[in-house]
């Protein structure tokens, strides 16, 4: 059979969770080879020898890289590169498949569809420490395609990372400055809709656990709104400013701007204005949230505004720290 697919795991103290992810992914049916890479990231816990293990025991399938030094994901670009399939996905290991034909019915989907660069489903949202569950989205099944005028639930949806399979000839690096731009959730999805489509199957067929100890789950939520605002910034001018249209009301909504600013950035036509219009907003928030000012919330306020959506205010006490 051919080998039309990679699946690249992604590990680091995961000790505990990395052989319900290996296996969810060896126990996939399909009518095709795979092969598995494992990225280790200097784990210290233990599942180093884990992944050594399935390595030592399918060594016509699972290939293991092991990070001597924690480099937060950044090689996983390289791996990437390094890809000869047709067709990949990514899974951390703290996550897994829950469906035994999630990859064979997915790449079918992709084979049938040539003008999708990818194909993703639902996800299971587990509360680990709250024993509670919920789907990731709740969208319908149907291709969705790169929004004309904004990103609206209705047009844009950002799948779990868990059940996205990628073309991989949908991929430029030459062009993608950071590594990072193809695993942020809204970078990696608004990159890919550039290239061509998104499938999506409204079917749970992974399962993400939330344990608040991840990379993303544990930073506080300052952390991760200029996180994902920076990466925003970086894929708008890696794409020359092309999509500013619609990444801008993206960027703004990540920091709350305010009107006049959000309104600023949307219709600014100077490329080079506005790459120091974005380069200033986002120093004033690290400026102000992560470095010269001691910042201790007092209360939160969520007024209801229709269906499932909220205004949200935080009441803070906020003053200058010395520099």
């Amino acid at each position: 059979m051919e080998n039309i697919f990679t699946a690249i795991l992604f590990t680091y103290n995961h000790k505990d969770t990395f052989r319900g992810a290996i296996e969810s992914v060896l126990n996939q049916k399909t009518n095709f080879d795979f092969k598995i890479i494992v990225l280790d990231d200097a784990s210290n816990d233990g599942t180093t020898d884990i992944v050594k293990e399935y390595a030592n025991k399918y060594p016509e399938r699972i290939t293991a890289i092991i990070n001597p030094v924690n480099m937060d994901g950044k090689y996983i670009r390289e791996v990437i590169r390094q890809i000869k399939t047709k067709y990949f996905a990514i899974l951390e290991t703290d996550d897994y498949w829950c469906d035994e034909n999630k990859i064979q019915t997915q790449i079918d989907i992709l084979e049938n569809n040539p003008d999708c660069s990818m194909c993703a489903h639902n996800t299971l949202r587990n509360y680990v420490n709250q024993n509670k569950t919920e789907n990731y989205l709740n969208s319908p099944t149907k291709i969705y395609t790169l929004p004309k005028k904004k990103l609206t639930n209705k047009y844009y949806i950002e799948p779990h990372t868990s059940s996205r399979v990628y073309r991989t000839s949908s991929i430029n690096f030459d062009e993608l400055g950071n590594e990072k731009l193809i695993i942020y959730d809204v970078t990696s999805v608004f990159y890919i809709l550039t290239k061509g489509n998104l499938y999506y199957i409204n079917k749970v067929m992974s399962v993400y656990n939330y344990t608040q100890k991840g990379k993303y789950s544990s930073q506080t939520s300052y952390k991760n709104r200029y996180s994902a605002a920076k990466g925003i910034y970086e894929l708008n001018k890696t794409l020359n400013f092309k999509y500013n249209y619609l990444l801008a009301r993206f960027f703004a909504t990540r920091l709350n701007l305010n009107f006049v600013t959000a309104f600023r950035i949307k219709n600014c036509k100077n490329t080079i204005v506005l790459d120091k219009i974005y380069k200033k907003i986002l120093s004033n928030f690290e400026e102000r949230y992560f470095g010269f000012y001691d910042r201790k919330p007092i209360c939160l306020f969520k007024i209801p505004v229709g269906h499932k959506r909220k205004l949200v205010f935080e009441l803070s006490r906020e003053k200058p720290l010395c520099k």
